[in-house]
């Protein structure tokens, strides 16, 4: 019979140095944890291995978060929240939590919260969320349904924070809280002796640290780039939309002095076609620059996610230096070092959807940019003919208006073209990764770790 705990109202803090884990099957009973849960969990690690990982849940959470968590799970996708636990002696602890997939069940990396800020709107979401389930629990729903449907509101609620939709919070909650927790408490190594098994692993992770640092600085160029794209993407589209209709009301004016130049009714006919397809041609590219944003933005979360793993790593391998590590340390090492090669994997795969996005940029920028220069060319074209054919002051107030337009959409290709360049350099760099070299080095010398234990 599972144990049940009351909150005493205590809350618990922690430093931003004690980062700490558990795995669990793929029903969620836990199989490993390190000393620091235990320690502040206050369960003993037999209380803890073989339980139900809700042993610890605070009754203030909302079901609504781990309906999202297994759904997320279930699917084979990772989940990061905020969560609320409840200790053995009935205090309360806050973390940040990472949950990620590991062989048949899931690893979990929690950390204190560092990033109070981005914590407070979240947790009013909680309340009012939780304040709702409670209510359909007393109107006779059951717990389960309940927490569907509070998983909803929840969702929305997040939305209304800026969220649209629960990756939105990933994105943006990972990279957050791996940078603060790592400016109050960057890991240092344990000493290690050369020749010891633990030494290696201790030495790949920091080659690894070294490596995802090189990346992570180049990425955070690659999210300002991508910002800007999509920036000035959409305000191009809009630019180009505009010219096109002011092009159909030039063109409508030319109608009225056909009879004195008929070719011009026939040029501003062309010149419209050609706005109104370069303003379609642009559409995809705005779906395309979206897309690489989000790709840049998934992979920034995916290298900050690599790096806490990477973290937890060194972690423990202090905890095993020091005699602290308890149950099977080897195994948790090569958990660990599984976790992390898992993590790199997976994000040099967004990696590849990133360099692959901004080659495709950088080819359709090439083509919009030509599309405006000829639209421009044929609009001087056209302009030749108004004055040869002495119509200018019947048609001078449809001009001013193009004129208008087609300089600012100018203004945002070459501002486009230039991001499109500094695509190109950036895709070049990014390319040239050894991220998961670094990474199969840490799991080779993990289980090179876990090997020598066993004999």
């Amino acid at each position: 019979m599972a144990l049940r705990v009351e909150p005493t109202g205590e809350f618990r803090e922690f430093p931003a140095s004690k980062v700490f884990f558990s795995t669990t099957d793929r029903k969620g009973v836990i199989e490993t944890v390190n000393s620091t849960f235990v320690g502040l969990s206050r369960f003993s690690e037999a209380q803890l291995v073989g339980a139900p990982h809700n042993i610890i849940r605070h009754p203030d959470m909302p079901g609504a978060a781990f309906h999202i968590m297994w759904e997320r799970l279930l699917s084979g996708r990772p989940m990061m929240a905020y969560v609320k636990n409840l200790a053995c002696d009935g205090a309360a602890y806050l973390t940040f939590s990472t949950v990620t997939p590991l062989g048949d069940g899931f690893i979990s990396v929690r950390s204190a919260v560092a990033r109070p800020d981005l914590w407070a709107p979240v947790q009013h979401a909680y309340e009012q969320t939780h304040g709702l389930e409670l209510q359909w629990r007393a109107e006779g729903m059951s717990k389960a349904d309940a927490a569907r449907r509070g998983a909803d509101d929840l969702q929305r609620r997040l939305a209304e924070l800026g969220f649209e939709t629960y990756d939105d919070v990933i994105r943006a909650l990972v990279p957050a809280e791996v940078d603060a927790r790592r400016a109050a408490a960057p890991p240092s190594p344990p000493i290690t002796m050369p020749g010891e098994a633990l030494h290696d692993v201790v030495h790949a992770i920091t080659s690894l640290d070294s490596e995802l640092g090189g990346v992570r600085r180049r990425f955070e160029d690659a999210v300002e780039v991508a910002d800007a794209l999509a920036t000035a993407g959409a305000r191009l589209a809009d630019g180009l939309l505009d010219l096109a209709q002011a092009s159909q009301s030039a063109a409508d004016a030319a109608g009225t002095v056909a009879e004195d130049a008929p070719v011009l009714s026939t040029t501003a006919r062309a010149c419209v076609t050609m706005a109104r397809d370069a303003a379609e041609h642009l559409e995809p590219m705005v779906g395309v620059l979206g897309s690489v944003r989000t790709a840049v933005l998934d992979l920034r979360a995916r290298l900050a996610l690599s790096v806490l793993h990477n973290d937890m790593a060194m972690i423990f391998a202090g905890e095993v230096s020091h005699g602290e590590a308890v149950g099977d340390p080897a195994r948790s090492v090569l958990h660990l070092g599984q976790t992390v090669a898992t993590s790199v994997a997976e994000g040099e795969s967004a990696r590849q959807v990133t360099v692959d996005g901004l080659a495709l940029i950088a080819g359709m920028v090439t083509a919009a940019n030509e599309e405006l220069l000829a639209f421009q060319r044929m609009l001087a074209n056209w302009r030749a003919v108004v004055v040869r054919s002495g119509v200018s002051s019947q048609l001078a107030p449809y001009l001013a208006p193009i004129d208008e337009r087609l300089a600012s959409g100018l203004r945002d290709m070459r501002k486009l073209s230039e991001l499109a360049s500094s695509c190109e350099a950036l895709r070049l760099q990014i390319a040239a990764s050894t991220l998961r070299d670094a990474a199969s080095r840490l799991q080779s010398s993990a289980q090179r770790l876990a090997a020598s234990a066993i004999e």
